[in-house]
């Protein structure tokens, strides 16, 4: 059995307890509180107090002991010589963001179970729902006794229950339950604690009025079953394309669009957005997949279908940036940037609503949603791999993005001026931010070097090659069709051709690689083919201004030496 009041054993008294201060059921929980090694003689004089009055008490050996009302008690207090046990319904699962049900609670309990009340406590059994990583997995038996001092703000409707229990003077949890048998809520009310607290307003009422507005402003969530599908759909097509199942295979995701620093911050911008659909393997892809399922229908109803999908995309290219500007040569992908800048958003909405945002749908929701988020982040500063950079930037910018963004909980479905106004302000923060991460990531890609360098330089020197040898194919083909002279030919290669290979063979020669990195040797070759070309395209040059041919056919033997350098090597 948990006490999810006992918070504390009273282990020495200072005074006598004035016992004309306080309820029993305040005495009986002081008494279970009491150690008798450290206040012998006022655990005695307690004990002897209940013991007249009707309770059965049991002392402590070695730590607090306990009392509970005997049979004639029970009758005062309640009306029945035993408790009272009625069965309840806590809820169908231990999703908080789930709106299909009026129930909830903050201990744990999930389905079916029992309420005892003896007229100093309440005793809860059933089912709890066990949280790893901040998600829900299997269930286990739990019992929770409250007692009555800790318990406040009673209320029923209709066959529903609800309480708050405290820790000292703040409020700890609420729980909202079914009551299975037929006409029993109202009396349970009569027998349990009457004190309110000072700015009570019925909470059923309150929770069921935003729980029919908010399923009524978004009645479905289209935009996350697309999100969920298209993850699903993109990660079988990489699949398909040669990436493991299991774990990363770089290359495969680097072709699909992954954040590979060296090649987003030398202009491939698009990655930004296309690595927040790709995943390396299927843990990675589960695990953001549940979260997605598991949080993003309750803030795409919070914000919308639009805005929410707005937000997903836009947060995630934030997270991309903070990502790539945070670590420039790593390759990093996943959805998990965007979730985070989902839950920012949430807690943005919250803080907007204020009081509006009923406290008992909040608090479970809040609870889970730090949980999640810490949990994400210890295990981003202890496992290897996984990306903190974006999860801080997707949180932190949907957060913002969220405070512009967020809609009134109104029950309308249609968008009005002021949402529309709302997502332009939002769209607006997300650029400033875009703006700021473009430039923290073109700046952390000047100080790339070793391997990351070389990727990034290999990327420029891909596309650019292809352009100058286009180039130098058009000029030479028009030379040939004689619609232009030799000398043209040779001004169009110095202007379009020599100044990138120029640039190429400074650019590789700057890159310091040791003899035992994975891309030492095709360093090598790309200096070499740099070198090569410049050799051959400025012999070809002077050879043209010339009249020389005996050059030109020495210009053509060098880029044909080049060639076949780069034949061998690709055997």
């Amino acid at each position: 059995m948990r006490r999810a009041d006992d918070l504390v054993t009273l282990s020495a008294m200072e005074d006598e307890i004035d016992f004309t201060a306080h309820t029993e059921a305040e005495l009986v929980d002081r008494f279970g509180r009491m150690d008798p090694r450290y206040a012998p003689a006022e655990c005695a004089r307690l004990a002897a107090f209940l013991s007249e009055r009707g309770y059965i008490v049991t002392s402590g050996q070695l730590g607090p002991g306990f009392a509970e009302p005997s049979p004639a008690k029970m009758q005062a207090l309640i009306g029945s010589s035993r408790p009272i046990d009625v069965e309840v319904d806590f809820g169908r699962g231990a999703n908080p963001f789930n709106l299909s049900t009026p129930t909830h609670n903050d201990l744990g309990f999930i389905g079916t179970g029992t309420l005892k009340v003896d007229g100093i406590s309440i005793r809860l059994s059933g089912n709890s729902a066990a949280i790893q990583s901040g998600l829900p997995t299997t269930s286990s038996k739990m019992d929770v006794q409250l007692s009555y001092p800790f318990i406040f703000d009673v209320e029923s409707q209709g066959d529903l229950l609800r309480f708050a229990y405290k820790a000292g003077d703040f409020e700890a949890g609420a729980i909202t339950l079914r009551i299975l048998d037929s006409g029993a809520a109202d009396r349970l009310v009569a027998l349990l604690p009457r004190e309110r607290s000072k700015n009570f307003r019925s909470q059923i009422t309150a929770d069921s009025q935003f729980q029919q507005k908010l399923a009524s402003q978004v009645p479905r969530t289209p935009a996350t079953v697309g999100l969920v599908a298209v993850n699903i759909l993109v990660f079988v097509a990489t699949l398909l394309a040669g990436a493991s199942f299991w774990g990363a295979n770089g290359g495969v995701q680097i072709a699909w669009g992954s954040d590979f620093g060296p090649y987003t911050t030398d202009g491939d911008w698009w990655r930004l957005v296309t690595s927040l659909f790709i995943h390396f393997g299927i843990v990675h892809l589960v695990a953001n997949i549940l979260a997605l399922a598991f949080i993003g229908p309750f803030v795409e109803r919070l914000f919308g279908s639009v805005n929410y999908l707005a937000i997903y995309l836009l947060t995630g290219v934030v997270a991309s940036f903070t990502s790539v500007s945070w670590h420039p040569d790593v390759n990093s992908a996943g959805a998990s940037g965007a979730i985070f800048g989902i839950l920012g958003a949430l807690l943005a909405a919250r803080v907007r609503a204020g009081d509006a945002f009923p406290s008992d749908i909040w608090r479970p929701i809040g609870q889970f949603a730090g949980l999640f988020i810490l949990w994400n982040l210890y295990a981003a500063f202890r496992l290897k791999g996984i990306d903190y950079a974006a999860h801080i930037g997707g949180f932190v910018s949907g957060f913002l993005i969220g405070l512009a963004a967020a809609r009134p909980v109104s029950g309308s479905r249609a968008y009005t001026r002021d949402d529309l106004r709302r997502l332009a302000f939002g769209v607006l923060v997300a650029a400033g931010l875009s703006v700021g991460g473009f430039w923290y990531a073109r700046s952390a890609a000047a100080s790339l070097s070793g391997e990351g360098l070389y990727w990034h330089t290999f990327h420029w020197f891909h596309a650019g090659e292809h352009l100058a040898n286009s180039e130098f194919n058009a000029a030479l083909a028009v030379t040939k069709a004689g619609k232009q002279s030799q000398i043209d030919l040779a001004n169009r290669v110095d202007r379009d051709v020599l100044p990138f290979w120029h640039e190429a063979a400074e650019r590789l020669s700057a890159i310091d690689l040791p003899p035992n990195s994975p891309s030492s040797q095709s360093l090598n070759l790309l200096q070499d083919v740099a070198d090569g070309q410049v050799k051959a395209f400025e012999l070809l040059s002077k050879g043209l201004r010339d009249n020389d041919p005996a050059e030109v056919a020495l210009a053509n033997q060098q880029r044909e030496e080049v060639g076949r350098m780069v034949r061998s090597a690709a055997h």
